[in-house]
């Protein structure tokens, strides 16, 4: 009979155990995705990314006018870099969900894969607009 108590207690101990997993779960993918939504938006073009870069250098390090202008080169260029990989990125991202959806309708009834290309449709306008949204940069680089 004593053995039952120290169940409920372990089985209580569990389930709070669980139920914070999950609400913490929920609140860490809610801050992520808001993180990494505003993360993506604000990179913007090359050129605003490395005014922000270069103020940012200027103010953390206390950098002469002298300092920064032999540093900028290398930031814009850094920048530059950065936008195009940045492309590339939400590019194959959006390339390979393309292949895979397909591949996934191709499996289901066409009720089913109706509705299915109308949540992919609207995901991949989204993603577009996440990965892919800003302007390309200006022709005079490098």
């Amino acid at each position: 009979m004593s053995m039952l108590p120290s169940r409920k207690i372990t089985a209580v101990f569990i389930a709070v155990f669980f139920i914070g997993a999950i609400i913490g779960g929920l609140v860490m993918m809610d801050y992520t995705d808001t993180r990494l939504s505003r993360f993506l938006n604000n990179t913007g073009d090359p050129e605003s990314m490395a005014a922000r870069i270069n103020q940012k250098y200027i103010t953390d390090y206390h950098l002469t006018s002298d300092e920064q202008s032999h540093i900028a080169p290398l930031v814009k260029e850094m920048t530059q870099q950065l936008y195009q990989e940045r492309r590339q990125f939400g590019t194959n991202i959006i390339s390979t969900m393309d292949e895979y959806h397909q591949k996934i309708g191709e499996q289901m009834t066409p009720e089913q894969r109706d509705a299915y290309n109308k949540v992919n449709e609207d995901r991949k306008k989204r993603l577009n607009g996440l990965l892919l949204s800003d302007p390309p940069p200006s022709q005079g680089q490098k």
